[in-house]
């Protein structure tokens, strides 16, 4: 039997945590790590040990507490990069909005520690509302001067 089934099991009392980590979370989670990081099944044996989802656990420690990860800006060519896999034909099935393969792509050949995945999806969703919102002003003003247009046309036509 997996070591996670071994635990406690959830009684109807036992109740998932959500909700914000706390310090002392994040340090139990990187111990915990430390210890069955070599398992196939570890994070649900540290979901169990800290009462919350796996999922959650995962999603924690790979985009915030792993040591490997770099929180610096973007840079240019990154930025270019991403853009030119989510935007390029001929890397659409490959790589569109696939972003743990973006990741992995652009931690290939990084010095500084890796990338993660939230970190080119916030990029990229950023970028794309930002250029739906200038388009969007670009219509209005489109609109403005077409009304305005119009108007002196009827208004000379009277």
């Amino acid at each position: 039997m997996p070591p996670h089934k071994k635990m406690r099991s959830r009684t109807e009392g036992d109740v998932i945590k959500s909700g914000p980590y706390t310090n002392e979370e994040d340090a139990q989670l990187i111990e915990l790590y430390e210890q069955h990081s070599d398992k196939v099944d570890k994070w649900k044996i540290i979901a169990g040990n800290l009462n919350r989802n796996y999922k959650s656990i995962r999603e924690r420690y790979v985009n915030h507490l792993d040591q490997t990860i770099d929180k610096s800006d973007l840079t240019a060519d990154e930025k270019r990069e991403i853009d030119d896999l989510q935007t390029n034909p001929c890397y659409n099935k490959k790589y569109r909005n696939k972003w743990p393969e973006i990741a992995k792509k652009l931690s290939l050949n990084r010095k500084q520690g890796r990338r993660t995945e939230l970190q080119i999806k916030n990029y990229w969703n950023s970028k794309e509302r930002t250029q739906k919102r200038k388009n969007k002003n670009k219509e209005r003003s489109y609109e403005r001067i077409s009304n305005i247009m119009n108007i002196k046309n009827i208004i000379r036509d009277v």
